[in-house]
């Protein structure tokens, strides 16, 4: 009798095992995905429109602007997502320059100016003492 009650005890046991492992194993529904993040204005610009939108957005200087009776506060800074909006909506960079130099954001004297600057500083790197 006792080994009757010891063969369904690990038939029982081996059937718990037997689903528990299948439980792993089975194939978990995929979670949906969190609400995907769209690309940024900038990320979907080539790398040298994200060059040029790098520099306007650099070249920004929010204090003051000068205007014929003087110095009046400038407009509020673009972001960068901002300024490459204004390309990705197919304005060309040197109208976006010059909106910009008319809120007094920028003071180069063309887009060239601020590209170069740009490209000097991003270019220069810190020389080891020797």
């Amino acid at each position: 009798m006792r080994s009757k009650y010891l063969v369904q005890g690990l038939a029982v046991v081996s059937a718990l095992a037997l689903v528990a492992s299948a439980a792993a194993q089975a194939p978990t529904k995929p979670k949906a995905p969190a609400a995907a993040s769209p690309s940024s204005a900038y990320d979907k610009l080539s790398l040298g429109n994200q060059k040029v939108a790098a520099a306007l957005y650099q070249a920004q200087n929010p204090a003051v602007a000068s205007t014929a009776h003087g110095v009046a506060p400038a407009a509020r800074p673009l972001s960068l997502e901002e300024i490459a909006s204004k390309r990705r909506s197919g304005q060309a960079w040197g109208q976006i320059f010059r909106d910009m130099k008319a809120q007094g954001l920028v003071h180069e004297k063309n887009l060239g100016q601020v590209v170069a600057r740009y490209q000097q500083t991003s270019d220069a790197v810190p020389r080891s003492p020797r």
